[in-house]
Parts: C-alpha cells; structure tokens; sequence
C-alpha cells in the first residue's frame, strides 16, 4: 500500500509536468510530422468507424430494458440507477478509444525529445497497440462499474448521499489517468497485469491526470483532444523521468 507522503509527491510532480505539457510541445513543436503519419491516420480513421458512437447508444438502450424488467426486486432499482450512470458515463472511454493513436504519437514524440532517440513504431505494433489499449479500456471500464455501484449501495445504505459523486470522480480519474500511464508500458511490451501493478505504485500521478482529463473532457469538441496533448505528454514525461522509466532504444523492440 502506497504512503501518503509518496502519494502528494507523486501528485506534485504530475501537477508540474501536466503545468509544464504545453510550453514542452510548443518548444518541441512535437506535433510537427502527425499528419505525415499515413499509419496512424489511418488506424485512427477506422477506429472512428468500427466504434462510432451509435454502437453506445444501443448498448445503453439495450441494457435499459433489461434492467427496467427488474424493478420488483428490493434494491435493485439502487444498482440499476447507478449503474446507467455509469453506462451513460462510459462516451469518455469511447474518446480515448478513438483518439488513442494520437497519444501513441504524442507518447511517443515525448520519449524522443527527452531521450534524443528516435522511436520507431510499424503499422503491425500500431494495430497491437489499438488492440491492447480497447482491452486495458474494456477492464478500467467493468472495475470502475463495479467499484460505483458498489458505492453506491453503501452509500446508499448508510450516506451520506454527497460523498457518492465525489468518490466516483476519483475512481474515475484513477481509471482515466491509468491509461495514459500505460501508454508508456505499453511502448516497452509491458504486459498489462505487470503495468496495472507499475500504475498502482504511482496512483497519485494517475489521479492527477485523470483528473485533469475528466475536466477537460467537458469541453466540447476541444477537449478530449486537448486532454490527448496534455495528459499524453505529462503522462508520458511522467513515467519517462520515474523508477520505471525505460531506454527508449527499447521501444517496440522485439
């Protein structure tokens, strides 16, 4: 179990790089060549139309009327609510899906730039990295489902009923800013139980990108983009200047 004091360092130091992100790229210029990438353009094209948000709407409708059938049930009208919370919470999970090549670019331009060695990445560890990242999605998603509505039956038991949405925007940052952390591992083929585990030993950088996200996330159109500039380069910087960092020479190494 994480101390406090590690976790308030780790939260400062992610605070000071997520401040930092943007004049770092603006010195960098570390967008320069993104639209040269026919690789990740097109990874991130298909991915807008394999998971488009319609495929959303059908599973919240989908899972409305199974669990409207459940009404006569004590207590579960408790868990069907918060869980359609969640369901209806679940659009920033398809952003980061959709958007995910643009952090493999930006992570990937961030190693470069503090390392100085070029990080080369082929259209097949393009597509294992799409993959990868729906699977470690996919798992944030069910663990933070069911860690909220298990918060919201004790809560909903024993209050008080204020707290409910706070600790659900924390399980949710924790979960949000996990995966720009494991964008780092992933570059290095870190498997995703031994990342998860990186990750928890740095929960307070997590929470503080995920915050950050979360909250740039309610900008319309603008946001989950910005929060793709910002939380990927913070992220990555992160992880790159931590105990787990890696040689970059080591990225997508066989």
């Amino acid at each position: 179990m994480i101390d406090l004091s590690t976790f308030i360092s780790q939260l400062k130091t992610i605070a000071t790089q997520l401040s930092n992100s943007i004049p770092f790229m603006v010195q960098h210029k570390i967008w320069e060549g993104f639209f040269k990438q026919k690789a990740v353009l097109s990874i991130s094209i298909i991915a807008a139309i394999i998971i488009p948000y319609n495929v959303y709407n059908h599973f919240s409708t989908f899972t409305s009327n199974i669990l409207s059938q459940k009404q006569g049930i004590v207590g579960v009208e408790m868990v069907q609510n918060s869980f359609l919370d969640h369901i209806n919470g679940s659009n920033k999970y398809l952003v980061l899906i959709l958007l995910h090549m643009l952090n493999v670019y930006f992570s990937n331009k961030t190693i470069e730039k503090l390392s100085g060695t070029f990080v080369n990445i082929s259209f097949k560890e393009l597509i294992h990295s799409q993959f990868r990242n729906l699977i470690v999605i996919i798992r944030n998603w069910i663990y933070e489902l069911i860690i909220g509505v298990g918060i919201s039956i004790v809560l909903g038991v024993f209050g008080p009923e204020w707290l409910e949405d706070i600790l659900k925007f924390l399980i949710g940052s924790y979960f949000i800013g996990f995966i720009y952390l494991d964008n780092y591992n992933a570059a290095f083929k870190i498997p995703i139980k031994t990342s998860s585990e990186i990750v928890y030993n740095h929960i307070g950088a997590a929470f503080g990108l995920g915050i950050v996200a979360k909250i740039l996330f309610f900008l319309p159109f603008v946001g989950p983009i910005l929060a793709s500039f910002v939380c990927g380069v913070a992220g990555t910087w992160y992880m790159h200047t931590s105990i787990n960092q890696h040689l970059a020479s080591e990225a997508y190494s066989d």
